[in-house]
């Protein structure tokens, strides 16, 4: 895990991750935000991301769940000190899922409230 007290510089189109424990919120998956740096807003501490993707923790196959779409949901500026780098192993088996042609589309339906609620949750819990 990074040092969260170190300053992190993403850089463009670097893949990154948001990491939010919902035990917080009395449930016992984890989810995943990974999503695509658009800008570093160096001055505030913020990072413009393109959200790709919302995953959960899978505690059987110790593997991450696809839920959501989000290449059609809205851009975010949040504190970069959310983020962290994605790990190949994380990102790779999602996005080769996010581009399947014959992937079911029921899932994606909602993604721009399964974003919305992610964030709102998210700052909720802090």
């Amino acid at each position: 895990m990074i040092d969260k007290s170190s300053i992190v510089e993403f850089k463009t189109d670097q893949i990154v991750c948001l990491d939010f424990p919902r035990e917080r919120l009395c449930q016992s998956d984890n989810l995943y935000l990974f999503a695509e740096v658009i800008d570093t807003i160096a001055v505030s501490s913020r990072c413009w991301v393109r959200p790709l993707v919302i995953a959960r923790s899978n505690p059987k196959s110790f593997e991450l769940e696809f839920l959501h779409d989000l290449r059609d949901a809205a851009q975010l500026i949040l504190p970069t000190d959310l983020f962290r780098y994605a790990l190949d192993t994380e990102i790779l088996p999602l996005i080769s899922e996010l581009f399947h042609p014959d992937k079911d589309s029921t899932l994606t339906l909602n993604a721009k409230q399964a974003l919305h609620r992610f964030i709102a949750d998210l700052y909720r819990s802090n």
